[in-house]
């Protein structure tokens, strides 16, 4: 449905028949956490995101689960190879 407050004539999926489905029956301004993130909608009253209306409680939790800026490194750490194992391997040719 679109928006008829902040957002008038956009799609947006918090709006339902009776109004905004938010609990303060409006969406916030992104933070400065959101940084550069893709998911960001530009609009005379500000920068909202599309996809959390109040996106200050995503980013209480730590890290914003659906940051388009942020990448996470996954520490990979090395298996402990059997010695024994990885001989027999080798001589089986694998």
């Amino acid at each position: 449905m679109q928006c008829e407050t902040i957002k008038p004539g956009k799609e947006c999926s918090f709006w339902g028949k009776l109004g905004c489905k938010n609990e303060d029956g409006r969406c916030h301004n992104v933070v400065e956490k959101c940084g550069e993130c893709s998911r960001q909608e530009d609009v005379e009253k500000g920068k909202f995101c599309t996809v959390y209306a109040k996106p200050e409680d995503q980013w209480g939790l730590g890290v914003c689960n659906m940051a388009t800026h942020i990448k996470l490194e996954s520490e990979e750490t090395q298996k402990m190879l059997n010695p024994l194992k990885a001989a027999k391997r080798a001589a089986a040719g694998r």
